[in-house]
């Protein structure tokens, strides 16, 4: 009927509206920077005529006035016109960090802060702060990558083609610092593994007095070169790579020195076995600090090299008889202290080394709590972002130096992160609730409100100023949808070995039919991500929820953010022990009054997409039908660093590899399944999903696809975006 055609395209309306300008929520600053001097802060900002290009702001810390600092627009589209398009490295390399944003997305203040470093369309440009004049300094048609100051601000490094470049502020003059870049060899830049699984995306590290410059120097023809079909709208295209699939070999990457006394270059040896990993280089005082990790995973040994005379020292070794998390928290207080996380004990915990205590490390922060991130270190403490109650919330420690005590400083519910200024003077704190869609607070240090223990203790008085809010008013993009907002809650589900899950529900926004609401599940599952968080949660579950969908989301056994005793359980098969708790999850739901229990469904992206297949597969009984995004179906066509992790090598765990797949439970999938997946994957490669085609039809197994062309892992354009929520809402109707 024609009212029945209305309701579907409002309906088809709200959905587009999701994706389109201005955004709906999230249009806090991100990247927040204080200038080195503390006197402003700059910041990034959607702009609101293009959810996808973001603007540099900048707020005077004096005045209390934000101010638009420069437009990415005109400068976005002379350098469009003006360079050669995107290369193939640029754009992996934005997909290995998900930045998917246009204009300005990445800044930098010069050591003094007399500039801001901005790569815009792979030129490098520099803003003076004083004039606020912007100038090109790298030269048209080429494009580059990389850019960092030099610990003094006199240069600036960058890479292209392959080849490192440093450029003097002084002489505005360029030079070449490698010339054997090319297609299989690069300088200066972090190679995939690299960027994609240990989160190392920088490839260069100056020394505090600009003497030396370590760089990576990156050589993938170890790695055998495969094939993949990227199909877009106008065609195939076949790209030749080198993905390093699991148990196959990885890029050989060599650790460089440049004396720039000399200009001489020679090669630091780090490693112990030629398959070892270059983790994290940092610099100690004048000597290197570098993290070498074994392939295996179970030892990572933090090395100080002299790069006068490259002799070795052994600072450290953690070791675990599954795997050690790689982390950012090398903290060096000064030529001799560092700071360091480690999970010795089972949990993460914040440790003083001291060269002079002949390599014991001193526990900081001993207790109940878990430490992420170190932000911030002085002589006196350390300023830290974990939990020491509940891993649903995230909050700012500090802990002394000199006892040990530790003292919350965030008090308010939900999850906090911050950054402080070089001089101490200041912190900004960025809290977001369920409830809560976010705001930012500039405090002074001095009268931070602090909390011991487990009874929040607040001062009366305190410098505080809140810089930034979303407030949800008549003014605001969601305002209209905000009368049908369901927020979620938080809860708690035990295993059968007495370990806790957390997990976020949302119901419905209306009133359940006779016979209750249907269901789903959104998964990830997968180790290193945790879902289950006071925050403000994705726009997505409201509009399943619009749909008359009530969502359960649940923090497995492997997920990140709790104690190696609920991580490792995973160790050497996947898909089993996740799926467990998934059902205690989806039992959890059944038991609820308003939810249909015979109308459960699973939805997932990457190893969620996996998960899914999995709960289905394994649990069919309880999960009638399913959407799998990008899904890994064999894990010995995934990449070494991340798969030999948790399974170890395929040669060595051929049992593992077989059982982690999907293919050995397709015979117990009895429910609907969507799969979707982007034909020009490069992460998870198309050929995970078109095994599972083969093997599905084999089996006469019906089942819904749907490829986007052109589409890599994140299926993250606009166009995509739509149609694929679209789907998903379509295919769970009528499945469910």
């Amino acid at each position: 009927t024609t009212l029945e055609l209305d309701r579907r395209q409002r309906q088809m309306c709200i959905r587009d509206r999701l994706f389109s300008d201005p955004p709906l929520t999230g249009t806090l600053p991100s990247n927040l920077q204080f200038s080195p001097d503390g006197e402003r802060i700059a910041y990034l900002k959607i702009a609101d005529d293009d959810r996808e290009r973001t603007d540099l702001w900048q707020y005077s810390i004096a005045s209390g006035a934000h101010s638009l600092w420069l437009n990415a627009k005109a400068l976005l589209e002379s350098e469009t016109a003006a360079t050669a398009a995107e290369s193939a490295a640029e754009k992996a390399a934005r997909e290995r960090s998900r930045s998917f944003n246009r204009g300005i997305t990445a800044f930098s203040f010069s050591p003094d802060g007399s500039q801001v470093l901005l790569p815009v369309g792979g030129a490098g440009h520099l803003l003076d702060t004083a004039s606020g004049v912007v100038s090109r300094f790298t030269p048209s048609n080429t494009r580059q990558t990389d850019f960092r100051f030099s610990s003094k601000g006199r240069y600036l490094t960058y890479v292209r083609a392959g080849n490192l470049y440093r450029y003097c502020l002084q002489t505005e003059e360029e030079h070449r610092l490698t010339d054997d870049g090319g297609d299989l060899v690069s300088n200066g830049m972090a190679e995939f593994i690299a960027q994609e699984e240990m989160h190392r995306f920088t490839g260069s590290w100056w020394s505090p007095d600009e003497r030396y410059l370590a760089f990576a120097r990156v050589d993938e023809s170890l790695v055998a070169e495969s094939y993949r079909y990227e199909i877009d709208a106008a065609g195939i295209q076949v790209i030749p790579q080198r993905y390093p699939y699991a148990g196959a070999a990885n890029a050989d990457v060599r650790l460089m020195l440049l004396d720039c006394h000399s200009g001489e270059i020679h090669e630091l040896k780090y490693k112990a076995r030629e398959d070892d990993y270059l983790a994290r280089v940092d610099w100690l005082g004048d000597k290197l600090a570098v993290q070498r990790q074994d392939r295996g995973q179970k030892t990572l040994t933090l090395l100080r090299i002299d790069p006068t005379d490259a002799t070795e020292q052994t600072l450290l070794t953690e070791h675990a008889e599954t795997w050690v998390n790689l982390h950012d928290n090398f903290k060096p207080l000064d030529q001799e202290r560092f700071l360091w996380t480690s999970e010795r004990d089972g949990n993460s915990r914040l440790y003083l080394y001291d060269l002079h205590d002949q390599g014991e490390l001193r526990n900081l922060s001993d207790g109940a709590h878990r430490i992420n991130r170190v932000v911030h270190a002085d002589g006196d403490y350390a300023w830290a972002l974990g939990w020491v109650q509940s891993p649903a919330e995230q909050h700012l420690l500090r802990i002394s130096l000199a006892e040990g005590t530790l003292q919350q400083i965030s008090s308010d519910p939900g999850w906090h992160e911050a950054t402080l200024s070089a001089n101490g003077r200041w912190l900004l704190d960025r809290v977001t609730a369920l409830d809560d869609p976010g705001r930012i607070t500039l405090r002074a240090l001095s009268d931070a409100p602090t909390r011991t223990g487990g009874n929040p203790t607040v001062s009366a008085s305190g410098e505080t100023k809140v810089i930034a809010q979303e407030m949800i008013d008549r003014n605001h993009p969601y305002f209209p949808y905000a009368r049908q907002h369901v927020t979620p809650e938080l809860g708690t589900l035990s295993t059968e070995d007495g370990q806790t899950l957390h997990y976020r529900l949302t119901k419905p926004s209306g009133p359940a039919p006779a016979d209750g609401s249907p269901a789903i599940v959104f998964v990830y599952g997968g180790p290193g991500v945790q879902r289950v968080k006071n925050e403000w949660p994705p726009l997505l579950l409201q509009l399943l929820a619009r749909h008359g969908f009530g969502v359960l989301e649940l923090d497995n056994r492997g997920s990140a953010n709790r104690d190696r005793n609920f991580e490792t359980p995973i160790y050497g098969q996947l898909g089993e022990v996740e799926v467990r708790d998934q059902v205690v999850g989806a039992t959890h739901l059944q038991s609820l009054d308003w939810v249909n229990g015979e109308r459960i469904g699973v939805f997932g992206h990457s190893y969620g997409g996996y998960m899914t297949i999995m709960c289905m597969a394994k649990a069919s009984q309880i999960f009638r039908a399913g959407v799998a995004v990008a899904p890994v179906t064999d894990w010995r066509l995934y990449d070494t660093h991340y798969t030999e992790r948790y399974l170890s090598t395929p040669e060595d765990n051929s049992e593992g590899y077989e059982s982690s797949g999907v293919f050995p439970y397709l015979d117990g999938l009895k429910g609907r399944l969507l799969l979707i997946h982007g034909m020009a994957d490069d992460n998870v490669l198309y050929t995970h999903s078109t095994l599972l085609y083969g093997a599905l039809q084999a089996r006469r197994q019906p089942f819904e696809m749907m490829a986007y062309p052109g589409s890599k892992h994140a299926l993250q354009e606009r166009d995509v975006s739509i149609h694929r929520f679209n789907l998903l809402l379509d295919f769970f109707r009528r499945a469910l």
